[in-house]
């Protein structure tokens, strides 16, 4: 299980849950300078779109190796944030690739600050309002997953990687853990959807100690919430175990949750969450 190779006959597939609810709006410090959760996020994602991207790159054409799918959830609503219909998983062959000349001001170590100028490819766009549908998202997920595999059994089933600062706000910690199951039962002949969850820090609280891909026996902070998402995460096949180990020890199975996450970590942590993708094209 879960080493079927990545073709453009059995596609891999990613699919990103963001949270874009009002408590995004935090400030934080992020590549050299102060930003809003929001576009530290969306600074990270398009990060990894154009790593996709470019791991899909064969000569003078993008391969149809992979699919992707990037879900944005606040208010009452999760919608898609590419392509044209949210029941679309997009072929990241078809997605147009803009390029932004954009001006950061950065600050040194000394407090000196300078003004760049980069390009960066940008498919999503920072927003932070309302409440947290968490719940909806997973709904939206699995519906999604469940065409794809479908049309796709042979495949390396979907890496759902959930990025959130809050708690579900339409949604028990029981029904979570219900709409989580139903996510992660969804197959193909390869192994079950793996559902990964990112929970970022505070910037500002003082945090209980960051806890990322746990083992069975790693001790989790003290409260519902922690515990939670560690009950809705997939339990990482052994594809992952020599990164994970490499990057803090630990022994295997590991746990798909980062909690307390630092927004300085997220590239990291999304390059992992990602890694079978990587490993098996």
């Amino acid at each position: 299980m879960y080493n079927a190779q990545i073709t453009r006959k059995n596609k891999g597939a990613i699919m990103i849950l963001i949270d874009r609810s009002g408590s995004m709006e935090e400030e934080v410090y992020f590549e050299g300078r102060t930003m809003t959760k929001a576009q530290a996020l969306c600074d990270a994602v398009n990060a990894l779109i154009t790593e996709i991207i470019n791991r899909s790159h064969r000569e003078r054409y993008v391969g149809d190796y992979f699919d992707l799918a990037i879900i944005g959830y606040a208010g009452d609503k999760a919608e898609s944030l590419l392509g044209s219909g949210f029941k679309r998983i997009v072929d990241v062959s078809t997605i147009d690739t803009p390029v932004r000349i954009i001006r950061r001001t950065r600050r040194l170590p000394s407090g000196k600050q300078f003004d760049t100028l980069i390009e960066r490819r940008e498919w999503i766009t920072p927003f932070a309002k309302g409440r947290t549908p968490m719940g909806e998202a997973l709904k939206k997920a699995r519906r999604m997953c469940a065409a794809w595999c479908r049309k796709h059994p042979d495949s390396f089933p979907p890496i759902v990687i959930n990025i959130t600062d809050g708690e579900a706000t339409d949604a028990s910690p029981d029904q979570l853990r219900t709409l989580a199951s139903k996510l992660r039962s969804v197959s193909t002949n390869d192994g079950n959807v793996l559902l990964v969850n990112i929970h970022l820090a505070c910037q500002y609280d003082t945090p209980s100690p960051a806890v990322r891909f746990p083992s069975e026996n790693t001790p989790l902070p003290v409260n519902r919430h922690s515990q939670l998402l560690y009950d809705i995460s997939s339990t990482l096949p052994s594809l992952y175990n020599n990164a994970i180990i490499s990057m803090q020890g630990g022994v295997p199975p590991f746990r798909a949750i980062c909690y307390n996450s630092p927004i300085s970590e997220l590239v990291s942590l999304l390059a992992i969450g990602s890694l079978g993708i990587d490993q098996l094209i």
